[in-house]
């Protein structure tokens, strides 16, 4: 059975789930959907499902009332595991399900829910699962535009692509906590570095994220190293080419490493979900696009993108573990120097003052002539 391209409501959805079970960046891209629906329909519940790895960061979602999660890796793995979340969401009763998501998997819990109205992409199983099934549009790069076209084909209007995100609650005393172990102020003027991505050819080289940091120190800033566990190994590299440690909050949790960002003045990184988080959180952030494609995204003003001129790139819709051409240009020709211009577009980055000369024997001398 093929079901319509569009629908209206009936009545305003009491309960709404959107389902988003991708990566910690496509969950922050959520954030528009969730603001089109609470626009429309204030007196809404929305949920948001969501992997557990990335759970804090749906919490930071403006509009999201609940939070769930699917185990997709772990404990709710297979038919069995997504039959049983299917089942606890089926006993919640919803009214409109929501896909932005387009495996197969997304699909078969979709149509387990038994929800009423369901809304996703017709592609594979999509077309035989949801009520409103939507062909992606292969002229629209913008992934975000063709997920709010979902909404559209049931009545509710786009609010814009606005990245949006709130800082976690109660997380002043680890704030608090991190300021005076390193001996911060309020005053001090940090700058995220976000160093890592979960596809290797989407980070920048660490020499340069060193480079960077050490230029941003002669202007008065204070780098701070964000990423996950498993990029402990890339801040050890940095630090080992600075012969000195950075301030470093690698391997905090979400929540931390949100309430953090919220403090920085800018940001710098890759294609990651740190970096996109940034800039959904307001702040000024410079985005280094390698393999993948800036277009299937919109940015404010604070956000500026930088790419290097080779032919190859884009060359993958979300990364690769190696470099196909095994030169990986389409991140190392995007220097320090190229970010610091890019910083000064959208901060009131300086050139740094230059220092005094230290005084030697003849300095001396010359100052006790003048003495006397």
């Amino acid at each position: 059975m093929v079901f319509p391209d569009s629908r209206r409501l009936d009545e305003p959805p009491r309960k709404v789930v959107v389902v988003q079970t991708a990566f910690i960046g496509d969950v922050v891209f959520t954030s528009p959907l969730v603001h089109a629906i609470k626009e429309t329909y204030p007196e809404s519940s929305v949920s948001l499902l969501v992997r557990p790895a990335s759970a804090e960061v749906a919490q930071c979602i403006p509009g999201v009332d609940e939070v769930l999660t699917l185990d997709k890796r772990g404990e709710e793995s297979g038919p069995l595991g997504t039959w049983r979340v299917a089942q606890r969401i089926r006993r919640r009763k919803y009214d409109l399900l929501v896909s932005p998501h387009r495996s197969a998997r997304t699909a078969t819990l979709a149509w387990l829910t038994g929800i009423p109205l369901r809304v996703g992409y017709k592609n594979g199983l999509g077309r035989m699962v949801y009520h409103v099934a939507v062909l992606p549009n292969a002229e629209e790069f913008c992934s975000l535009t063709q997920d709010l076209e979902l909404l559209n084909k049931i009545g509710i209007e786009s609010a814009g692509t606005r990245l949006r995100l709130k800082g976690p609650e109660g997380k002043w005393p680890y704030i608090e906590e991190f300021f005076s172990r390193h001996a911060l102020t309020l005053k001090s003027r940090l700058v995220a570095l976000c160093i890592g991505a979960f596809w290797p050819t989407k980070r920048w080289p660490h020499v340069y994220f060193a480079s960077l940091a050490e230029s941003l120190k002669e202007r008065g800033y204070e780098p701070v190293l964000f990423g996950g566990p498993n990029e402990r190994a890339i801040a050890t590299k940095i630090d080992e080419v600075l012969k000195a440690p950075l301030i470093s909050c690698v391997g905090n949790t979400l929540a931390e490493s949100a309430a953090l960002l919220q403090k920085c003045e800018i940001s710098v990184g890759g294609d990651s979900g740190l970096t996109h988080m940034s800039r959904a959180l307001g702040v000024p952030t410079v985005l280094i696009y390698g393999p993948t494609d800036p277009r299937m995204h919109t940015f404010s003003e604070k956000t500026k993108v930088l790419t290097a001129k080779v032919k190859c790139r884009p060359c993958s819709r979300h990364g690769q573990r190696k470099c196909p051409e095994r030169h990986h240009d389409c991140m190392r020709l995007v220097s320090p120097e190229n970010v610091l211009d890019a910083l000064k577009d959208i901060t009131t980055l300086q050139t740094p003052v230059p220092r005094d000369k230290p005084e030697g024997p003849s300095d001396q001398a010359d100052a006790a002539s003048l003495d006397h």
